[in-house]
């Protein structure tokens, strides 16, 4: 009756999409990893529960591209679930782009919410602060998902302030394409091939003596920092954008 999909670079969202899937009796099979699957091998089913993370206030590139090519007519209903790290006003025009492109292929959209889970980049929240956080988001998903059983639909009212904010959020596209250029693997690269072969916008080859190549193509997700197992992935410059040590919600 439910089928999850969620895209979750740093694992914030991985965390509550799972915790849905529980609150909803749903076997693993149908809490799928947005990377793993595309959008023209998608199943049938009553009600799509689509989860994301939140990246300058707008969905991440590679989550706005596997919905605008999903088929339409595979589900009655969706809901849409943003993770950012605050509940404010300045994330509420998150999911308007996505509820258009649902809704033009015939999607009747029912619940729409954000959640706030810990920062992953520029600044560490301090630890009671993210354990407060993932608590309290973990426990809003037991009332996200009696609205979702009882299809009870969102009522929220976006400003124009919120939509703004949304349009200027854009412009971290570009900025984020030239974030990838700085990265680079350091000499604690062992050529494992962990980030090439999970780069969700394939911006990652295999170079010269095995290093990671980094293209024009990075959306500044993290994926490749922090899934490293040598912390070898570094900026030249920019290094106050990833958090120092690393991020992981299973030491939280």
């Amino acid at each position: 009756m439910y089928t999850i999909i969620y895209f979750s670079p740093t694992g914030n969202t991985k965390h509550l999409a799972r915790e849905l899937g529980t609150k909803l009796s749903l076997e693993g099979s149908k809490v799928i990893e947005l990377d793993t699957i595309k959008s023209y091998d998608l199943e049938k089913d009553e009600h799509l529960i689509f989860m994301t993370p939140i990246h300058g206030f707008n969905a991440p590139r590679t989550v706005k591209r596997f919905v605008k090519n999903m088929p339409a007519g595979l589900y009655k209903r969706v809901s849409i679930i943003t993770v950012g790290c605050n509940k404010i006003w300045v994330n509420d025009a998150v999911s308007l782009e996505l509820k258009k492109k649902f809704i033009k292929k015939g999607y009747e959209i029912v619940v729409d919410k954000v959640l706030a889970m810990p920062l992953t980049f520029i600044m560490n929240f301090p630890e009671e602060t993210k354990v407060k956080m993932i608590e309290e988001s973990t426990t809003e998903i037991s009332s996200i998902a009696n609205e979702i059983m009882q299809n009870q639909q969102s009522n929220k009212k976006v400003k124009m302030k919120s939509k703004m904010i949304t349009f200027i959020g854009k412009a971290e596209d570009p900025a984020a394409r030239l974030f990838g250029l700085e990265l680079h693997g350091t000499k604690a690269c062992t050529s494992c091939g962990i980030c090439w072969n999970n780069c969700p916008e394939n911006n990652i080859k295999k170079g010269a003596k095995g290093k990671p190549k980094f293209g024009l193509s990075c959306m500044m997700c993290m994926k490749c920092i922090y899934k490293c197992p040598e912390d070898a992935i570094t900026p030249y410059i920019s290094k106050f954008i990833p958090i120092k040590g690393g991020y992981s919600i299973n030491n939280k």
